[in-house]
Parts: structure tokens; sequence; C-alpha cells
């Protein structure tokens, strides 16, 4: 019986056991999948992106891109704004120890700062004004 209340009989639990025939070939498909999955994420690892953050000179840009220029994964990274600022930005950045290149971007050359990019980060907006929470 399940329960007190219950008229029901409990169902009985039947483990089947793998035949001794199975399991070779289990092996083999389980030795193959390991290799197969770790050698796409490898490959994976060692690709190299292309990145750009537009609103590289603001508070969230700055940041965002030295998290950029210091991920192994990027190995370049652009950085443009609207601020004359941001060549500089871009200068500080490529003094960092990294596998990547800093190149900085400013007024009309964003298409060059596009060319090529595998991922585009734009953390720019409006500053806030007074009285804005």
């Amino acid at each position: 019986q399940c329960g007190s209340s219950c008229s029901k009989p409990r169902r009985q639990l039947r483990f089947v056991s793998v035949s001794e025939k199975m399991l070779p070939s289990l092996r083999v498909a389980a030795s193959r999948a390991p290799s197969t999955c770790a050698k796409s994420m490898v490959m994976q690892q060692y690709r190299g992106y292309k990145c750009s953050v537009l609103g590289a000179a603001g508070g969230i840009g700055q940041p965002l891109s030295l998290l950029l220029k210091l991920n192994p994964r990027v190995t370049a990274l652009t950085c443009y704004d609207v601020a004359p600022i941001t060549p500089g930005v871009a200068a500080d950045l490529s003094h960092i120890s990294s596998n990547s290149t800093c190149t900085g971007f400013t007024g009309d050359e964003l298409n060059k700062a596009l060319d090529g990019c595998d991922v585009v980060v734009i953390p720019a907006g409006v500053p806030r004004k007074p009285g804005m929470t």
C-alpha cells in the first residue's frame, strides 16, 4: 500500500543490468565524446576576437575597455567616442601588457573603428542632468 488512505498497491522498481556485450561499445562512445568536445572548446578559446567599444571615453566605457584589453580572447580592441580624449584612453590601454592591440578613434572615424569587428559594445549614453537620479 502507498499510504494509509490509499488502496493502490506500490509499484516495484526493477533494475535492469547492462549486458556485457553492450559495455565495449559504450566505452568506445564515452571515450570519443569528451575528446571531440574538448577539441572544439580548445579551438574556441584560441580564436581571437576583434572588439570595439563605442563610448570608450565615458565613466563606464573606460573600465569596460580595460577589462576587454585584459581578456585573453581579445586580439584587437578599438575604442571610439565623440570626446576628443579617446585616442589618449587608447594610448593608456596600449601600455598594458597583453596579447591585444588597442587603437582609438574619434569624430568621423566610426567606420574605421567598426571595420572587421566581431563584438561591439555600446556603453555610450547621455550624461545625467541636474535633478536626475
